[in-house]
């Protein structure tokens, strides 16, 4: 029996907030609110990511015009089997190699953790990713929780939401999103235990920070 199954309703109804199935993107579904476990609300502090962030990642980009100059050490980031993204108006899809690793492997670990339970296949989807300092400033204006030392500005660190996921198929059992969100979380915990990663649980941004250690 897993970690995060017990105490939790596999809630059959979902929500669709949004449906692209019919161009082959799949259906992603979202809900305003779920409950994590409280062992999967990580609090890596943001304090201990930036140090490693300074010491793996990139020297921080000042805006665009300087980042399309300076991409040749980083990886663009695209939809994959394993994961989609959002549109990222405060943010680029790179990642520096370490980071595009990680994020492979959690979409592939939490496909089979659906797999191994017979749920249907869905994809995590990612918010963020790379900043440069005026993308920074930008969203502090917006975001009060934003801060001018983020780490997302080192292309080693992304956000993965934990309230939408994208379904790929329909075989296998519903699951809810709710079930979702802790197996994700299930699945970073494992990471984090293995050094790979470090991890924030934001809960006003609905998402989880993480950060590649590698």
């Amino acid at each position: 029996m897993r970690r995060w199954l017990p105490g939790l309703a596999v809630t059959v109804l979902l929500t669709a907030c949004h449906s692209s199935w019919n161009n082959g993107e799949g259906q992603t579904f979202g809900v305003a609110q779920v409950n994590v476990q409280r062992e999967f609300q990580y609090k890596d502090y943001n304090t201990m990511t930036l140090k490693k962030a300074r010491q793996i990642g990139i020297e921080p980009l000042a805006n665009r015009d300087e980042a399309r100059h300076k991409m040749r050490r980083l990886n663009r980031i695209e939809d994959s089997p394993y994961y989609k993204l959002d549109p990222m108006p405060h943010s680029m899809p790179y990642l520096a190699k370490g980071a595009k690793k990680l994020l492979t492997t959690i979409g592939k670990r939490f496909q089979k953790e659906l797999k191994r339970e017979g749920y249907r296949k869905h994809r995590i989807i990612v918010t963020s990713m790379l900043r440069t300092r005026e993308d920074v400033a930008r969203l502090q204006r917006v975001n009060g929780n934003a801060v001018k030392n983020s780490a997302h500005m080192y292309a080693t660190t992304f956000d993965i939401t934990y309230t939408r996921f994208n379904r790929l198929d329909t075989e296998g059992r519903p699951v809810s999103n709710e079930l979702m969100a802790n197996i994700l979380g299930y699945v970073l915990g494992e990471l984090r235990d293995d050094g790979l990663c470090r991890v924030i649980f934001e809960r006003n941004q609905h998402c989880f920070h993480i950060m590649s250690n590698k």
